[in-house]
């Protein structure tokens, strides 16, 4: 008979067994509870678990699975993290979970409750959002398609985004040819004008210094 794994989905069940390793049902006293509640809290998807030993000796293992709400990337792949940043699992690709947001960098796992924030606040650009990347373990930049990045300060971030995308909605900001926005000073934020955007106050400067009159 299968050992009942309460709380968790079919995966975890089964990781949940052979990470337990023993014959069930069997006496519950040769079960050391404490022990066995470690082996299974070792699993990374694991937040916590009960131990019970019912009637016929039957082990019911009781766990909250943790819940993923990012992909991180990482210098040694790409892992799935769950609200507090804690590890849920490793994936192969990005793509296995596209309906998650994208945090990289040194760091990131630790600030994923405001990357979480900053995500709710960019749901107006959500279809041109590529991920939330950590710089210096301080602050986000804040990747977008088209080449452009929006950078954050270390602190009040989401409240800097929120004036970036208020600028958008009003001014359509980020519709322009702009490389950077940059809100790490929010009283003093700078734009980055894209290539083409540069060529073209080149080629108007030069017609001004030509122009006669």
């Amino acid at each position: 008979r299968m050992m009942p794994a309460e709380g968790a989905t079919p995966e975890l069940a089964a990781d949940i067994r052979e990470a337990l390793s023993i014959e069930i049902p069997g006496s519950p006293f040769n079960l050391r509870l404490a022990e066995l509640s470690e082996k299974v809290l070792a699993l990374d998807a694991v937040a916590r678990v009960s131990l019970q030993v019912r009637s016929g000796g039957v082990l019911v293992v009781e766990v909250d699975e943790r819940v993923p709400v990012a992909v991180w990337r990482f210098d040694n792949g790409l892992a799935l993290l769950d609200k507090t940043g804690h590890r849920v699992a490793s994936v192969p690709s990005r793509v296995v979970r596209p309906d998650l947001p994208l945090v990289a960098g040194l760091g990131a796992d630790a600030a994923i409750p405001e990357a979480l924030q900053l995500y709710g606040v960019a749901r107006p650009i959500r279809d041109r959002l590529r991920g939330f990347l950590r710089v210096g373990e301080r602050r986000w930049d804040v990747v977008l398609d088209r080449g452009q990045t929006i950078k954050l300060p270390e602190t009040q971030a989401v409240t800097a985004l929120k004036k970036v995308i208020e600028l958008d909605v009003a001014q359509d900001l980020l519709e322009r040819d702009i490389s950077v926005v940059d809100f790490r000073n929010s009283q003093r934020p700078v734009l980055r004008l894209g290539q083409t955007a540069i060529g073209t106050f080149h080629d108007g400067w030069a017609v001004s210094l030509n122009d006669d009159g």
